[in-house]
This record gives structure tokens, sequence and C-alpha cells, in this order.
């Protein structure tokens, strides 16, 4: 479970390219797939360098974060990255 939620960017950004892909496959592409598959790749990017940075962030650098990743994306991935680090590994870190 957590290499799952350390590697949770990783699965969005291969959602975002699935629906890039198999509408260009059956030949169907429309601009709504492209901008779904976009903010999906682009979601998957930033949440994965949000849960593996290991720092552990103060108030203001977690409301950045919320905008950046968007508000509901970042509940998701700040629940990974609780669930991929202890306090112990991110004090280490500190």
């Amino acid at each position: 479970m957590k290499e799952l939620a350390r590697n949770i960017g990783v699965v969005v950004m291969l959602i975002g390219v699935a629906i890039l892909v198999i509408p260009f496959l059956t030949g169907a592409t429309n601009n709504t797939n492209l901008i779904i598959g976009l903010i999906l790749v682009i979601e998957g990017l930033l949440g994965h360098i949000y849960v593996n940075n290991m720092k552990k962030g103060s108030l203001v650098s977690n409301i950045l974060w919320a905008v950046i990743l968007l508000v509901i994306p970042f509940a998701i991935f700040f629940v990974s990255k609780r669930m991929a680090y202890s306090n112990e590994e991110i004090a280490a870190y500190n």
C-alpha cells in the first residue's frame, strides 16, 4: 500500500495517457478528450512531485500546492503522502 501511495501520481498520469491514446486508436478524438487527458497528465506529474517531496511543508505551502493541484486532487495526494511516509521519515529528512 505504501508503494501505491508513493506512485499515485504515476497512476494518474497513466490514466491520462489512456484517455489520450484510446480515442486516438479508435479515431474518435475531440477537444474534450484532449483537455481531460492533458489535465490528468499534468496533475499526475505535479502530484508525484508533491507526494515524493520529503519536506513537511507549512500551511502556506500546502495552500499553494492546493491551488496548483486544484482542491480535490490535492486532497488525494495529501492523503497519499501521509500514507506513504511516516512522521519519523519526514522528520529525519527535515
